[in-house]
């Protein structure tokens, strides 16, 4: 039924409203929400800075397809070059560190939105799933800092939408769709186990369905394969073993002599059945449990997508099985890329959430899907449609509260991020004035981060005895920074020394 003028702006009205409530919630404290920075987000924001300066990454590379870090194939492009960009244009803060993220999720909740409108053709329907996302706890927290795995659901979700309306709406968009999937193969290096296989399965339905034309299928291809042949490349030279880099331009498709991203997968193992067993239990815990052990990952009282909405996801998948008249290109989509999203967390080792990401937006597709399905289809329909609403609210709440209240400290020194060893170097830095110098090597991604962001220099020490003997020195330009337990594990007396503590870390001057 089309929808009036009072009540088209009544929609407007309440899109508006949700969409600035999932801001709002979102950049309350950020970009310190998380105060603390993990040693990925670091890592890549060093990079970053360096590409926005020179052209090159850390280790001098030229426009990398993917990154080198600590020594080895380490990290994609994706978001290194966002926040490079950033960088460039805001300069290098904690907000350029941590904006990349946090646009790309809010535009998710954009398309997501847009997305479920046009597959169910229900704009009042459209609304209760974009709202459903903007309160999701994962959706909430992978939006407040930065890494670089985490662009890989929501560009997965752009190509979904442009594909689907390639097929459905404008075709010129199925082209922006190969583009947009071509593009995700630099989001995380998982993707080269998802991205194709779906392009592949979706074609051959496309076909199958007379969607598509064979002409249509080869410009596809030639774009996807385009666009994304210089990841595709640095794979082949790299599991063929070929000692070369590859340059097209200013674009460097690297050799990395030390690899140890292909160790994670099933293939490499030396008991694939052993390996198989391990990696469906990991799977199924990540997936039922919504807890995968790694307090960033997720809170474990609401978990991912909330722990109740898993009941309403596999009331729509028995939903569909049994209602092939509700069954569309949309759900087919959403289907496959659910499946392989699954089969993936077969094939990587130690799955967790960061590592099976891939899943979630179809979770929540599938989940709300089933609250509407239950509320269409049986006599209290109305009533159970308030009592979600109700149910939900009061866990966004609670989450809320629970997640400044209480959660974010606990991240902070959850091992995963600096435990304050950035604010021992600002302290150090910009306080005291003196370098800050410090022997761990881990430790030193920090120092150079934070050194990035207050525009000093210091010197990086690695040599635990040079530590020691530099502190009995005691020069007058320097501050040492010593985590308690590396203190306690030494022969160190610091009692005639003036220090200052910062979470499990001190400055010694």
């Amino acid at each position: 039924m089309k929808l009036n003028l009072d009540e088209n702006k009544i929609h407007k009205i309440l899109f508006i409203i949700i969409l600035l409530v999932a801001i709002g919630v979102r950049i309350y404290s950020w970009p310190y929400g998380i105060s603390q920075v993990n040693v990925d987000e670091a890592m890549t924001a060093i990079n970053a800075k360096y590409m926005a300066d020179s052209g090159v990454d850390m280790y001098g590379t030229s426009f990398p397809v993917y990154l080198e870090a600590w020594g080895f194939a380490g990290q994609s492009v994706m978001l290194f070059y966002f926040m490079a960009f950033f960088f460039k244009i805001f300069g290098t803060s904690m907000i350029s560190v941590r904006l990349p993220m946090l646009l790309v999720s809010i535009l998710s909740i954009i398309v997501f939105y847009d997305l479920f409108k046009r597959i169910f053709n229900n704009k009042k329907l459209a609304l209760f799933a974009m709202a459903f996302v903007s309160i999701c706890p994962w959706h909430f927290l992978q939006s407040i800092w930065s890494i670089d795995c985490n662009m890989f659901p929501h560009f997965m979700l752009f190509s979904v939408y442009f594909l689907y309306r390639g097929i459905s709406d404008k075709k010129w968009m199925l082209y922006i769709s190969m583009v947009f999937f071509a593009l995700t193969m630099y989001t995380y290096g998982v993707s080269v186990y998802v991205v194709p296989f779906f392009l592949l399965i979706c074609a051959i339905y496309l076909l199958v369905k007379k969607q598509v034309k064979i002409k249509e299928l080869i410009i596809c291809i030639i774009i996807y394969f385009l666009v994304s042949g210089p990841i595709f490349a640095m794979y082949v030279i790299n599991a063929l073993k070929i000692d070369t880099d590859i340059h097209l331009g200013p674009i460097t498709i690297q050799y990395f002599e030390n690899s140890v991203r292909t160790d994670d997968m099933i293939f490499f193992s030396d008991n694939i059945g052993k390996t198989l067993l391990e990696n469906f239990k990991s799977t199924c815990k990540v997936f039922f449990l919504q807890y995968d052990g790694l307090e960033w990952n997720s809170t474990k009282p609401f978990g991912t997508v909330y722990h109740i909405s898993l009941i309403f996801f596999f009331i729509a998948i028995f939903h569909l099985i049994k209602h092939k008249d509700k069954r569309n290109i949309g759900t087919f989509f959403m289907s496959v890329w659910l499946i392989l999203g699954f089969l993936l967390g077969l094939i990587i080792k130690d799955a967790n959430i960061n590592r099976l990401n891939i899943i979630w937006f179809p979770t929540l597709f599938f989940s709300f899907y089933g609250i509407y399905a239950i509320c269409s289809t049986v006599k209290i329909g109305k009533i159970i449609k308030y009592v979600a609403v109700t149910v939900y609210l009061l866990l966004f709440v609670s989450f809320t509260i629970y997640l400044y209240g209480f959660y974010t400290n606990k991240i902070d020194m959850s091992g995963c991020f600096a435990r304050k060893v950035i604010d021992a170097v600002h302290y150090a830095n910009i306080t005291l004035e003196k370098k800050a110098v410090y022997y761990n090597p881990s430790s030193d991604i920090y120092i150079r981060f934070q050194d990035m962001l207050d525009g000093t220099s210091s010197e990086h020490i690695e040599n635990k005895f040079r530590f020691f003997d530099r502190l009995r020195r005691k020069k007058e330009d320097e501050a040492f920074i010593i985590s308690e337990s590396e203190l306690n594990n030494s022969s160190i007396d610091i009692t005639n020394y003036t220090y200052e503590k910062f979470g499990d870390h001190l400055v010694i001057y």
